[in-house]
C-alpha cells in the first residue's frame, strides 16, 4: 500500500468515525429532549421523577443532560415512571434485503415489455423506477 493509499484509507475512516459520533450524539440529544418535553406535558419536575425512580435528582440531571450514558434499561425505568411503555424502531430486515435485491438487479440489467435491456449511460434510476431513455414505451408511460 502505498502512502497515498494509506491516506485514504485514514480519511475514510475519518469521516466514518466522525459521521457515527454524530449519529451518536444527535440520537442523545433527540431522546433527551423528547424526555424532557414529556416531563413537561406530565407536569413531573426532575425531583419528583428521581423520586419515582428512587434515584437522586444529580442522576436524573446527568441523564438527562447527556453528560451520563443513558442504557436501554434506565430509558425503560424512565418510561414506566411515567406512565408509558418504551418504543424503538428499527428497519426492518427484510425490507433492506428486497431493497438491495431489487437495487442489484437493476444495477446489472433489467426486463421491459419482455426485453431485456443492459445497463447503460442513458438509464435513469430514481428510487425503485428505472427508465431507459432509449425505449419510446417508457417515455409514453411517463408521459
Amino acid at each position: 500500500m502505498n502512502a497515498k493509499q494509506e491516506f485514504n484509507v485514514e480519511e475514510t475512516s475519518l469521516i466514518n468515525s466522525e459521521e457515527r459520533a454524530f449519529a451518536r450524539e444527535e440520537l442523545v440529544y433527540n431522546v433527551t429532549e423528547d424526555l424532557l418535553v414529556i416531563l413537561e406535558d406530565l407536569e413531573v419536575n426532575k425531583k419528583e421523577l428521581a423520586r419515582r425512580l428512587g434515584k437522586s435528582r444529580s442522576y436524573i440531571t446527568q441523564i438527562l443532560s447527556g453528560s451520563r450514558n443513558m442504557t436501554l434499561g434506565s430509558f425503560s425505568d424512565i418510561c414506566f415512571a411515567l406512565g408509558f411503555k418504551p418504543e424503538i424502531k428499527l428497519p426492518v430486515q427484510e425490507e433492506v434485503k428486497k431493497e438491495e435485491m431489487i437495487n442489484r438487479f437493476y444495477s446489472e440489467s433489467w426486463i421491459t415489455e419482455g426485453k431485456s435491456f443492459k445497463r447503460t449511460k442513458s438509464t435513469v434510476k430514481l428510487s425503485m423506477n428505472v427508465i431507459d431513455k432509449s425505449d419510446p414505451i417508457h417515455w409514453a408511460r411517463v408521459a
